[in-house]
């Protein structure tokens, strides 16, 4: 006989009904952060767009031309490919007098004349 058996059998249990159980390991959640998340479409009403080139953008002139603001997301595109983009609506700006603001790194919010951000 084996110490524990002995052991067992001196505490008033039958060694056939002892049995060491393993502990399962619990499952854990697994997430994979790689899935794409669906991007907005808008913010506050305002139109948001992610180009990835330049040919992305030329037709978003028009819409300052319409006097409606948008939002250009630059998560997907390049540095060069932004600063191409940039640079085209700074030529756009100076025609039809609107501007743009950098909202965060990759977000810029571009603004027809005569149009102010709110700031709440």
């Amino acid at each position: 006989m084996k110490f524990m058996d002995i052991f067992y059998k001196a505490l008033g249990f039958e060694t056939d009904d002892v049995k060491a159980i393993k502990k399962k390991n619990p499952k854990k959640a697994s997430y994979n952060l790689k899935v794409s998340q669906k991007l907005p479409d808008e913010i506050d009403g305002v139109k948001v767009f992610y180009p990835e080139s330049l040919n992305d953008c030329k037709e978003k002139a028009d819409l300052l031309k319409k006097e409606t603001p948008f939002i250009l997301d630059f998560r997907n595109c390049s540095n060069s490919d932004k600063n191409k983009i940039l640079d085209y609506f700074d030529g756009v700006n100076d025609v039809l007098e609107s501007r743009y603001e950098q909202i965060e790194k990759s977000l810029f919010i571009f603004l027809p004349k005569d149009f102010e951000i709110e700031i709440n």
